[in-house]
């Protein structure tokens, strides 16, 4: 039998942690394990000793009453777990590391119940001066449990077969790289009724061996436990398609087993691979596609995965063995995606291009000949949890979504017109001219915006941890309908008028769906390497267009163009597409990472630049994609957190940027036509979206201080000093009316005051 020992020992106390015990307790104890030559610091202060004993007791008593065969114990400061279950007239001690790289130190050694309570006994007799009494009163209680229950004959769950699984990605040795495994596994699990999900690493300390088949030779990573070996292969997958797909240098160096693996990725997209085995043998090869080492080591996990749970169906709970399930699908789906064609172009694009869009509403309002402007504050409210996304302008009223509440509110008063109890968030929207909400549990309803009654309300499949973005389609001409996210990777169109599926799209991908309509199409993109155009009536995908880099921005329309941007990391690149028949009309690579999406002005499309030296924007030929200048503007100190953010109109390109500067720069030459340098925010002054917008000739800038600019020499026209509040959010009316909400939850109306003109005579 094993020996047992939980020892503890006096230490200094530290002067960065005041001491959470009584005064008696200064200065003590450290908890140590030691097991069979083993020590590991399991409690670092009195209280965790307390608790660690107090769990490995009841962990003690569970098993030994018979009421569980295996009892996991969590250290509380360290991230180490101790594994107690049941043998045949012993306990099995596990002792291992958790977390990305598992450290195994002690595995399934037998440890006699009067051992294990023995130590338990001493461990609280050195332990009591330091802590409360009935906390010992208790521990002794429990102790005597366990003592008594240890008298009777300790049975291990009945004795499984074992059998070997191989397996191997492939046959033939002219592969670049192959994945093989042989897993001793055993061929049935006594089922184990659980209500909830767990993490189970012992659950998943399989041993086996792990080779690697490298251009025909084979490498063995020695033997050890399989599945976290294929962790950690998986783990490295990401990283190194990452870097492929953003065309960046990569250099990694991990341990595998006993194996040592060098990866280096150039920027040609090559990878070279070098694997050191256990007794000195290394293999290096060359010039190798990044996909053909994901490709076989999502296989192999997946498959091992898969004889785990067909063995064991409680593995299928086991939250560890379901992250690397998930992870593995997650790279096989990027590959497949990278695998598909390219492009798949519309041959006939006159069958959507034809189309009526509905007429812009245009200001009634013409500030651009004024000299200077005066606001005045028409009212204020106060809304608790302030959803800043969901307050839209709709007529003549303002919904404005809250934690507790939603309520349209008069902009002329700010008075509540009406309003409706809410549980929970959720995103809101406009829909033609009514109001769409969807929760995070795929509850959707639309209300009118007149009474702010249901019209309908259904159900579609939820979406955990990503905002909910819907697109609604209310053109003249277009089914009316409103597209949104389910699940996933699903998109789902709901008919407006009854709340009826119409149809569904599935992405291969999941990530934030982003949309564009150019006409009858909706152009959509996930986050993965694909545009995709579905014709709204159908649903049917009429092109696409793929690449190796992620789409990170929405498309942006231009003529008959879709630009778009791919790379979130490393360098950005700009494809132009046929906005009706997906055929690239040019690429253009940037020379850094997008900060922006598109803008467009003329025959120039604007870029912004992240660089080193700070931004910078960067002006394409919208024909060819030519570079026509890279402008410099400026280095981000101050607001480094918040992203710039540019509009164009006319021959000019403007910039807004966290640090307080806003810059007007030519679209054809990059000249920078002028500059306004407003008080540097400090980080809680920046606005959450720094998008100017242009009304009525003039240019309304959200910054520490709201601004209005006149857009041609960038001249102050207004000031809005009546608005002491960081202009969060920034709605602009019709007649130039602002409104104002901050994320602290204050929503503040500002209208024009009273102007004096000169009138000459003729």
């Amino acid at each position: 039998m094993t020996s047992i020992q939980f020892v503890p020992h006096r230490t200094e106390e530290s002067p960065r942690r005041p001491s959470r015990a009584a005064s008696k307790a200064r200065g003590a104890a450290a908890l140590d394990l030691h097991l069979e030559g083993v020590r590991i610091e399991a409690a670092a202060d009195p209280e965790h000793a307390a608790g660690l004993l107090r769990d490995l007791t009841v962990a003690a008593l569970q098993v030994l009453e018979g009421r569980q065969h295996k009892v996991l114990v969590p250290f509380s400061e360290r991230p180490w777990e101790l594994c107690l279950r049941a043998g045949d007239g012993a306990l099995l001690v596990s002792v291992y590391c958790t977390g990305p790289e598992p450290e195994v130190r002690v595995l399934d050694r037998e440890v006699s119940p009067g051992a294990l309570l023995g130590a338990l006994g001493d461990a609280l007799d050195a332990l009591q001066d330091t802590m409360d009494g009935a906390v010992a009163l208790e521990l002794r209680a429990l102790l005597g449990r366990a003592g008594v229950a240890s008298g009777r004959a300790l049975v291990a769950p009945p004795a499984q077969a074992r059998s070997a699984v191989r397996w191997t990605s492939a046959e033939d040795e002219a592969t670049a790289l192959s994945v093989a495994f042989t897993a001793l596994l055993d061929d049935g699990h006594p089922r184990v009724s659980r209500a909830s999900l767990r993490a189970d690493l012992h659950a998943l300390l399989v041993r086996g061996e792990l080779s690697l088949g490298l251009r025909g030779r084979s490498l063995d990573l020695g033997e050890g436990f399989v599945v976290l070996q294929l962790e950690r292969l998986v783990a490295l997958c990401r990283p190194v398609l990452e870097a492929w797909a953003s065309k960046r240098p990569l250099h990694l160096r991990a341990r595998v087993g006993g194996c040592i693996l060098g990866m280096r990725l150039g920027v040609q997209g090559k990878l070279c691979l070098t694997a050191q085995g256990p007794f000195g043998a290394s293999v290096t090869v060359p010039a190798l596609d990044p996909r053909e080492l994901a490709g076989p080591v999502t296989q192999a996990a997946l498959r091992l995965a898969s004889e785990l749970v067909q063995r064991d169906r409680d593995q299928g709970r086991n939250l560890r063995l379901r992250a690397l399930r998930a992870e593995a699908r997650s790279l096989r789906r990027w590959l497949r995606a990278l695998d598909r064609p390219a492009c798949v172009v519309n041959p006939d694009p006159a069958l959507y291009r034809a189309t009526v869009t509905a007429p812009e509403t245009t200001a009634s309002t013409d500030l651009g000949a004024s000299a200077r402007l005066r606001y005045v504050e028409r009212w204020r409210l106060e809304v608790e949890g302030l959803d800043l996304s969901g307050t839209l302008l709709c007529g003549d009223r303002l919904v404005v979504p809250g934690a507790r509440e939603v309520a349209a509110i008069d902009r002329a008063s700010g008075q509540c017109l009406w309003s409706f109890p809410v549980t929970g968030r959720a995103s809101t929207t406009l829909a033609g001219d009514e109001l769409l909400r969807v929760s995070p549990r795929g509850e959707v309803e639309l209300r009118s915006v007149a009474t702010g009654e249901v019209l309908w309300a259904t159900r579609v499949a939820p979406r955990v941890g990503v905002t909910t973005r819907a697109h609604a389609v209310a053109a003249p001409g277009l089914p009316r309908m409103v597209v949104l996210p389910e699940g996933e990777r699903r998109l789902v169109a709901l008919d407006l008028r009854t709340g009826e599926a119409r149809w569904a799209y599935t992405s291969r991908h999941g990530g934030m769906f982003r949309f564009r309509r150019a006409g009858r199409l909706l152009l959509v993109t996930a986050g993965d390497p694909s545009v995709v155009a579905i014709d709204l009536h159908s649903g049917e995908v009429v092109w696409r267009f793929g690449d190796r880099m992620p789409i990170t921005t929405a498309p942006v329309l231009h003529q008959d163009l879709c630009l778009c941007v791919a790379g979130d990391r490393g360098r950005a690149t700009v494809h132009a597409l046929g906005a009706y028949t997906g055929a690239l009309a040019w690429t253009a690579e940037a020379p850094a990472p997008a900060c922006a999406p598109v803008v467009v002005s003329g025959d120039t499309a604007g870029l912004l630049l992240g660089t080193r030296e700070g931004i910078s924007l960067l002006g394409l030929d919208t024909q060819n994609g030519q570079r026509r200048f890279e402008a410099p503007l400026g280095v981000l100190v101050g607001g480094a957190g918040q992203r710039p953010s540019a509009t164009a109109f006319d021959d000019t390109i403007v910039a807004n940027l966290p640090t307080g500067r806003v810059l007007a720069v030519g679209a054809r030459d990059g000249a920078t036509r002028w500059v306004r340098t407003f008080r540097a925010p400090v980080a809680d002054d920046v606005p959450r979206r720094l998008d100017p917008q242009l009304r009525a000739g003039a240019l309304f800038v959200p910054q520490s201080a709201l601004a209005v600019l006149r857009p041609r020499d960038g001249s102050t026209l207004a000031e809005v000093e009546a608005c002491d509040l960081v202009p969060d959010l920034l709605r602009v009316d019709e007649h130039c009316a602002l409104y104002v909400g901050e994320e602290s939850g204050h929503l503040g109306c500002f209208e024009l005051g009273a102007r004096l003109r000169v009138l000459r005579p003729v």
